[in-house]
């Protein structure tokens, strides 16, 4: 396991429960040392010279402007290389390795929840059918959801989870200040939340789109905005706009 983050983490973790992760590689030797401390024989290493050339996978799971030096560092061409990102194209590892592909879970990670790999999907890529073939039957052990994905096809995917994550969380951070201002919490809105998941997901976001936007209730719109700060207003401004208009549209 090349990193030791949130990723690498939890996936270095369930990867040594069906096998054995023989080392964990990290810049900043404690890090290394943290993660291999939860594994049953992983060494921590943090020069790159130690890494090993007898194993049968190397997960690379650091930042993705880090993985390709990562992977030009480490002379070692054995086994089969692969990286868990959703942005990074496959190409990376070419003229630097010989078998490599992609193993990347579509998922967020943090290190304080635990993570249901059964039902995570797991999208696969290799560089040729052998080695494809090889983190697939890697992935179904840990993953019911295993699919083979371009880097094309993952990279609109990874577009689309940031929109539906990423983004989505940052209205959470905003609607938790507003709330907070005024001593509530944003458990008042857990309801609200999952009914929004659950009908976008059994119908279609289009479907469920609700609000005073979708509505073209401009004058809630216009009081809504003057009770928030700048960059608040601007980012209800923004939002609002662009369902007002898809709605509109929809209608023609």
């Amino acid at each position: 396991m090349l990193g030791s983050g949130n990723v690498a983490g939890h996936l270095a973790i369930v990867l040594d429960q069906i096998g054995d992760v023989v080392q964990v590689y990290s810049p900043t030797l404690s890090h290394a040392e943290q993660l291999a401390g939860k594994l049953k024989n992983a060494v921590p290493v943090n020069n790159t010279n130690d890494i090993v050339d007898n194993v049968d996978f190397y997960i690379i799971a650091v930042k993705d402007d880090a993985i390709g030096e990562l992977a030009r560092k480490i002379k070692v061409d054995s086994g089969i290389w692969a990286h868990t990102s959703g942005s990074v194209p496959m190409s990376v590892f070419e003229g630097v390795k010989s078998h490599y592909g992609v193993f990347y879970l579509l998922q967020t990670f943090n290190k304080r929840d635990e993570v249901d790999f059964k039902n995570l999907p797991v999208l696969i890529e290799g560089n040729d059918c052998e080695t494809e073939d090889a983190l697939i039957t890697l992935a179904v052990k840990i993953s019911d959801k295993v699919k083979r994905t371009s880097s094309d096809d993952r990279a609109v995917i990874h577009r689309a989870a940031v929109f539906a994550c990423n983004f989505s969380n940052y209205m959470w951070c905003i609607a938790d200040d507003i709330l907070k201002a005024r001593g509530f919490d944003l458990k008042l809105l857990e309801p609200l939340l999952n009914a929004t998941l659950k009908n976008a997901l059994n119908s279609s976001p289009d479907n469920s789109q609700t609000g005073p936007a979708r509505r073209g209730d401009r004058l809630v719109m216009e009081k809504h905005q003057s009770l928030l700060d700048k960059d608040q207003s601007e980012v209800y401004k923004l939002l609002s706009n662009q369902i007002f208009e898809r709605f509109n549209s929809l209608k023609k």
